[in-house]
Formats: C-alpha cells, structure tokens, sequence
C-alpha cells in the first residue's frame, strides 16, 4: 500500500479541465472537471440562467462536450431559442430582429442541429427520482459530460409538502452529489438565495456568501465550487454583474474573480473587459 501510495504522488496529476467561457474563471478556477458539482447562486433576475447557457454554449459549440440542459423554470422551446440567440448574437427569444428563415435554420443546425445539447422535457412531472434517472440515462446513454440544473428550489417545491424545505434540499443535494461521484459527469447546479435582513436585498447588489444559501447549508458544503453573481438591478448602469467564487474546493482561491456584463441588443453576458460583443461569426440580419 505504501508503494503504491508513493508511485501515486509521484506522479502528474494531470487533471483534465474544460473551459468555462470566461477567461477569470478559467484562470481563477483552472476550468471545469467532470466529477465535480458547481453551484451559481444569486438574488432573483441577476442573470444566472442567461450566465449558464452562455457556459453550456461554449460546452457543447465550442469545445463539442456532451452537455444536457434541465432548465425547470422554462419550457425547452424557450430554450433552445436561447442557444440558437447565442449563435445569431440575438436574443431570439425575445423577438426574431429580422432574420430570415434561412439564417435561423442555419444557425439551428450550427448548434442544436449538431446533436451535442440535449434539453429535458419536465412538462407535467418534477418527480425526483424520475430527474435522476434522466440524468443517469444522459450520462450513461447518450455520453452527457456536463448537466446543467436550472434550478433546485423549483424541484424541491415539486416534491412531497410533507417535508420541510431544509429537510428536501438535503436529501435531494446528496443524491445530486452521489449522482456526479457516480456517473463521473460534471453538473453546473443553479440556487437560490433566501431573501436577506434589512434594507438592502440582493437586487440592490448586496454581497453573496455560503450563508445566504436559500434553504440548508448541504448546498455549500456539498458543492465543489460555489459562485454567487452580484448585481445591482437599480443602478444606473445596471447591466454589470460581478462573479464572486464562494467555495473553491480544487485551488482555494476566493474573492471576486471577475465581471460580466449584460448586453441587452445582444443578449448575451460577456466578460466586463471584452469589446468583441460581436464575434466573428456573427450573423447579420436580412433587414
């Protein structure tokens, strides 16, 4: 056993990351691994879906992972116009800003058309133990490396009513957490933050903190890393979010680790400090 112990250390370690998408992070937190869960915490309309599907995107588009999207807070068709905005720097969901269908079409089969996201149909059931066995079965099945989980506080509101709030958080939190140590897959999990005392609310850019995590401590502690965006909604400028790195189990390295910033022609959050909002691929509209 010593033996073995001693050739272990002696060797690289050699961890396999993938990128985030932003640049701080991927310095800050030497990327994404498969194994490990990743939560993203705010106050309410900060952005964290629009921040996940941009790291989703450049999942599957950019660097070709596997990744399935289970987004409870919206239905898949929603969705998918997100991903295909992303790629037309549009926000699709809001409006089709006079593309044609051609142009649409082409950037369908440039992204979803490439079979590399797959988004689950929640429609009529939040069962928990149905979820995981999804979660396996993309893992397992359809080769999924990265799930995004978008939210928790939706799920745990499905399940039983007879049980309180921090009892279902922690139940379900170790069944994600044994699901990511199980099928080796990495999971980006969306949460809530409870509402916080005094004047000052999270809308009004209060800082995040592993306290601030809506409903049972299980959150932090069982999460690998921990992100909480902070941004003030009633600023004048109002489109800067900072990413705060909460709990970093792989470096340690905590604090603010960067900024991103909403564009709303666009629809998409871009590091604070890029100018390229509109990348090289982009698309121009048949006005």
């Amino acid at each position: 056993c010593g033996n073995k112990l001693r050739q272990g250390v002696l060797e690289d370690p050699k961890v396999d990351s993938v990128e985030y998408g932003y640049s701080f992070l991927d310095e800050k937190l030497h990327g994404l691994r498969r194994g490990e869960l990743v939560t993203v915490t705010a106050g309410t309309g900060q952005g964290k879906s629009t921040f996940v599907n941009e790291i989703a995107y450049h999942l599957s588009i950019n660097q070709g992972e596997r990744v399935a999207v289970i987004s409870l807070e919206e239905n898949n068709l929603r969705t998918a116009r997100r991903f295909v905005g992303i790629r037309l720097n549009h926000p699709l969901h809001i409006d089709r800003g006079g593309f044609t269908d051609d142009q649409i079409e082409k950037a369908f089969d440039e992204t979803l058309g490439q079979g590399s996201v797959y988004f689950y149909d929640h429609f009529g059931s939040l069962d928990s133990t149905v979820l995981l066995n999804r979660i396996r079965y993309c893992v397992s099945a359809l080769d999924c490396s990265f799930i995004i989980f978008d939210h928790l506080s939706i799920l745990v509101s499905g399940m039983d009513q007879a049980q309180d709030e921090r009892r279902a958080i922690d139940q379900t939190m170790t069944k994600l957490r044994s699901m990511v140590e199980e099928t080796n897959c990495g999971m980006i999990l969306v949460s809530h933050l409870r509402r916080p005392t005094g004047d000052k609310g999270h809308e009004d850019g209060q800082q995040t903190s592993l306290s601030g995590l809506r409903g049972s401590a299980a959150i932090g502690q069982l999460s690998d890393i921990v992100l909480g965006l902070e941004r003030n909604q009633q600023a004048d400028d109002n489109s800067e979010c900072r990413v705060r790195v909460l709990k970093n189990r792989f470096t340690g390295w905590l604090g603010i680790a960067g900024s991103v910033k909403y564009y709303e022609k666009t629809g998409r959050m871009l590091p604070q400090d890029d100018n390229a909002v509109i990348t090289d691929d982009f698309i121009e509209p048949d006005f």
